[in-house]
């Protein structure tokens, strides 16, 4: 919008002005409506242009004049508060002025329409000018005589309807007049023409996008000569172009609203009944993408993101025909009827179209900008399936969408280089689609066998989230200013928030997804975003706070205008209301003295009040306080808690609407609903942590922490009460835990990794062990070998690079904490003793087993080991097997970094070294340096000097300036990765996208010729990936 219309009216400064029609029929998801939010933004920057814009009063278009930009500069004309006769004599004079253009054009026509027959119609029409445009129309058809016309209309019935303020009724005029245009256009009943007739007008009316007549004969399997003459004939009521390639738009919304409504249609010839229609439009869009899609129907080149094909609209234009693109991100929408049948028919075309067309739909959604639309069509038809081989598919198919929905959104050719190859061993759409791959990078080892349970894995440190109650956003905080809003189904970064100052913490949607509050820390405050426009609304920093107090709980009111929050300080409670526009701390709220009991640590709104919760024995009390009042909170309601229940029970959470309390005490987790006073749930559950419900009661999560791994439990409301639904082990610990506000996904997270599942996907006994290793791999001189094992692990598997085959497997006899592969051995170090084997001959047998007595070289003990209270972290070996690195960590305390000098058997001496933990020293080529990564990222190391004169070794600092260009993490051909997960070849071509989960910090990271090695612990095992050149 800058670009195309406030940047040239600022330069021209012009006056002029911008009429806007029909607003409400403007298809946006957004809370408010996306054409006034963007005005919102820059209208203040224009004052010389005034936009004149119209539209039903719906909710999306009133909350957008309510947008705070807007708001102050707009003036709001209600038309249905106009005086009736100001609207009656508009309707004459449009009339009057409509006759007289088409008695011109006619000839012939003096004096006509009469004075009477013109009163007539403007009493007809009862101040709608809807009807008065229908009836011009009607008349003025170019195949018929007006005059005829005019007198069929007069002889329709009477009436007084005002749209907007009564209800159409059956024989209402508007809807006489229709039925009398849709009989005149299609005469008496035609047994052959009629279907034909409600499935043109049922494509028109219900089409997610406006159709032209070539794409609903396409769709529909007729001739589009056809089709012509059916919409031709009844132009009176639609927008229409005689132009094929055109889209057909009901004139008027009043229309579709009449002929889907049998009480209204009552002629069912004309009837559209939208289940019907809606599965044939679902079997026509199935048909057609079965017998065109094909791949890469756009001709693009390989290897390149879709940015960058500078003609890429021509191309999709060109190649892609109007009624398949519509086919292709439209399908699913005629699917949403929840009364769509399960007809054979259409799962059948489904599975057909998964089985042979799928990659072929993804790749023109990615041209078309319309990945999302793979998401939500794989979602809904998930659901919608039976138990069936069809929903195995479409299941494979929603894993692989959300796995790699970055690359799919971003690169239609990507799909066959970087999703297809990277898709586990048993995927279905990597056995069915295997042959189009076209991998510009070969995993030598580490494709993960099956998907993974959660559909997303990712880097990413999550101090606060907070999912939008229409379920579509999640805003994560990563504990600094930075706060992202992602999509809640493939967590793709939206947009980014930068707080002005401190740290977000706490996090809270208004309840229209519009605004995003942030609880700020250091200094504390409060900071409100319009996530629609991206303008920080306000900045609020509250005087008194000290380090005691601590916000319990943010709100917004219904209208957004309004927030409290629920502060604590020590044992006391208050309510603080403020103005979110102008930053105003309205009022205090005084909770301790006013109401009895313990304050429930959450704040909820009901209307334009806000309310809170107490208990006491035996009761728990629900209380409301207006936004805007500054009287004491009143008592709604009290109802009964448990009896013999002692009052000090640790409340987890509450659903105030539902009025649930979920409670631990005694080692159990109770469900109590206090409106029907009676248990819900009563389960053994030990040391229970972040509960919630979903929004609408319907699921109950909870975690266990137990003395090897946490458990998550997903409880699922009965008619008895909860009942186990899914139960998963994690083997992580998890810092924070949410589920959706439709309980169908569960968001969670640990240090830096989110997790996103979907429930679904997760059976009853399912048990998810979710490692975080860490791995050591080293390359053969010559790059045809390598061995890989895991921190602590005992088993060394040596790799042939060239097939990927281990034909060495070594059993170690003891924990490997490093290792070095040279041209004839493989040398593994424990902090007591360093093992080397010789390598077999190259023709022996894959898989053959060595044990720790097989073709040992040297086993030689090392002099000093860590401490008992240490733990070994990592064992590096220099080229040249001359110095062992190892590295330990104390409790509360940092890193160690001993140095050993083999030959002699000598320790150097250690250093205390400020390091991440997860990755491994690495020595210079000449075994004299060994270098560290800091938890900042910079590079230390220690070189290993010798005294010519007396022979004694000593060691000497490294700073980050006297690193060698020969990092691990750097590549010495020219490879790059992209902070975006995009590898670049040496010309600069892209050769692979990582996905989310094996993306890393690039100390995880080594290089070893065209070789790249992926060590972090979101894997299971390393990866080892072969470039192209």
């Amino acid at each position: 919008m800058r670009k195309l219309i406030v940047g040239p009216l600022k330069r021209s400064t012009i006056s002029t002005v911008i009429v806007i029609d029909a607003l409400d029929e403007c298809k946006d998801e957004e809370p408010a409506s996306a054409i006034l939010s963007v005005l919102g933004r820059f209208v203040s920057e224009i004052p010389k242009v005034k936009f004149f814009l119209t539209g039903r009063p719906e909710p999306r278009v009133r909350r957008g004049f309510g947008l705070p930009l807007l708001a102050e500069a707009t003036d709001v004309f209600v038309l249905h508060e106009v005086e009736p006769s100001l609207v009656n004599s508009d309707i004459r004079l449009f009339l009057r002025h409509s006759f007289l253009e088409i008695a011109d054009r006619q000839g012939r026509l003096d004096c006509w329409p009469t004075k009477e027959q013109l009163n007539l119609l403007c009493e007809r029409a009862a101040g709608l000018f809807v009807y008065a445009v229908a009836m011009v129309q009607f008349v003025d058809h170019r195949n018929n005589n007006p005059k005829k016309q005019l007198d069929r209309l007069l002889l329709l019935p009477k009436s007084t309807v005002y749209e907007g303020k009564v209800k159409y009724k059956a024989n209402t005029t508007l809807d006489s007049l229709y039925t009398s245009i849709l009989q005149e256009a299609f005469g008496d009943d035609d047994p052959e023409g009629d279907p034909k007739v409600r499935s043109v007008l049922g494509a028109v009316i219900l089409a997610a996008n406006p159709l032209s007549p070539s794409a609903i004969g396409a769709l529909l399997g007729f001739d589009t000569d056809d089709v012509l003459p059916f919409l031709s004939s009844i132009h009176s009521l639609l927008t229409f172009q005689q132009d094929i390639d055109q889209p057909v738009r009901p004139f008027h919304k009043s229309f579709p609203d009449f002929i889907v409504d049998p009480a209204r249609c009552i002629n069912q010839r004309f009837h559209i009944s939208p289940p019907d229609r809606h599965m044939e439009l679902l079997t026509g869009c199935l048909n057609l993408m079965n017998r065109m899609l094909g791949g890469n129907m756009c001709k693009l080149p390989d290897a390149i993101t879709n940015s960058e094909v500078p003609d890429l609209r021509d191309r999709a234009e060109r190649y892609i025909a109007p009624a398949l693109q519509y086919a292709c991100k439209s399908w699913h929408k005629h699917l949403a009827d929840e009364r769509t049948a399960r007809t054979p028919k259409i799962t059948s075309a489904l599975h057909r179209f998964l089985e042979n067309k799928f990659l072929f739909w993804l790749e023109v959604l990615s041209v078309l900008g319309a990945a999302r639309e793979a998401v939500d069509a794989l979602d809904l038809v998930t659901k919608w399936l039976e138990a069936s081989p069809t929903l195995d598919l479409a299941n494979d198919c929603f894993r692989f969408v959300t796995g790699f929905f970055e690359v799919i959104d971003e690169s239609a050719s990507h799909i066959y280089h970087s999703a297809l190859p990277v898709s586990p061993q048993t995927s279905m759409v990597r056995k069915l689609y295997g042959p189009h791959a076209k991998p510009l990078a070969r995993i030598v080892h580490g494709l993960p066998d099956s998907w993974n349970p959660a559909i997303m894995i990712m880097e990413y440190y999550c101090k606060a989230v907070a999912w939008s109650p229409c379920g579509r956003f999640i805003a994560i905080s990563d504990g600094g200013s930075r706060v992202e809003i992602r999509d809640a189904a493939t967590l793709k970064r939206l947009t980014t928030l930068e707080f002005p100052e401190g740290q977000a913490c706490e996090l809270a949607f208004s309840p229209d997804a519009r605004l995003l509050m942030g609880h700020n820390v250091n200094p504390a405050g409060f900071i409100s975003w319009d996530l629609q426009t991206g303008v920080l609304v306000n900045a609020i920093f509250p005087d008194q706070w000290d380090d005691d107090t601590l916000c319990s709980s943010i709100i917004y009111s219904t209208c957004g205008t309004m927030f409290g929050v629920l502060i604590r300080r020590l044992c006391t409670f208050n309510i603080r209301i403020y103005d979110v526009h102008s930053g105003a701390h309205t009022y205090t709220h005084l909770i301790e003295g006013i109401v009895e009991g313990m304050v429930v640590c959450v704040i909820w709104t009901h209307g334009e009040c806000l309310r809170f919760a107490t208990t006491k024995p035996g009761s728990i009390t629900t209380w409301e306080v207006g936004f805007a009042s500054r009287n004491a909170p009143t008592e709604i309601e009290s109802l009964p808690l448990p009896d013999n229940f002692p009052h000090d029970f640790y409340i987890h959470s509450f659903h105030p609407t539902l009025s649930r309390l979920a409670f631990t005490y005694l080692e159990r987790i109770f469900v109590w609903d206090t409106r029907h006073s009676k248990f819900l749930l009563n389960e053994y559950a030990k040391d229970t942590h972040r509960i919630s419900f979903s929004s609408d009661g319907r699921f109950f999560i909870y975690e266990v922490i137990g003395t090897l791994a946490p458990t998550i439990y997903l409880w699922k409301e009965s008619s008895t009460g909860y009942i186990l639904h899914r139960k998963f082990n994690c083997e992580v610990w998890i810092s924070r835990l949410l589920i959706s506000p439709n309980g169908e996904s569960i968001f969670a997270s640990r240090y830096r990794t989110i997790q996103l599942w979907r429930t679904m996907d997760l059976t009853t006994s399912f048990s998810h062990k979710q490692t975080y290793e860490r791995f050591v791999v080293d390359f053969s001189p010559d790059e045809t070998l390598a061995a890989a094992t895991r921190v602590g692990g005992k088993t060394i598997t040596v790799l042939d690079l060239k097939s990927g085959n281990p034909p060495l497997i070594i059993d170690a006899g003891m924990e490997v904490y490093g290792q070095r592969v040279t041209g004839d051995t493989v040398v593994a170090a424990y902090h007591e003793k360093v093992v080397t084997w010789n390598l077999p001959a190259r023709d022996r047998v894959l898989n053959t087993k060595a044990n720790l007595n097989d073709n040992i070289s040297t086993a030689t003990p090392l002099i000093i080991c860590p401490t008992m209270s240490s733990r070994l972290e990592f064992v590096s070996i220099s080229p040249d097997l001359h110095s062992i690195a190892i590295v330990d960590s104390l409790p509360f305390s940092h890193h160690r970094l001993h140095l050993h000098h083999v030959p002699t058997r000598q320790c150097l001496g250690y250093v205390f070294v400020d390091r991440r933990g997860d990755s491994c020293p690495w020595f210079t080529s000449d075994g004299r340096e060994v270098w560290y990564t800091t938890d900042r990222g910079e590079a230390n190391g220690l070189a290993v000097v010798e005294d010519t004169e007396s022979g004694v070794i000593k060691l000497e600092h490294l700073g980050p300036t006297q690193r060698p260009s020969n990092a691990p993490w750097l590549s010495s051909r020219g490879y790059q990765i992209m902070d975006d997960g995009w590898i670049l070849g040496i010309s600069g071509k892209r050769l692979l996208r990582l996905p989310p989960r094996w993306r890393s910090l690039d100390t995880n990271r080594t290089w070893s010729g065209r070789f790249l090695v992926l060590l972090h612990g979101a894997l299971p095992e390393a990866v080892i990936l072969e470039l192209e050149e």
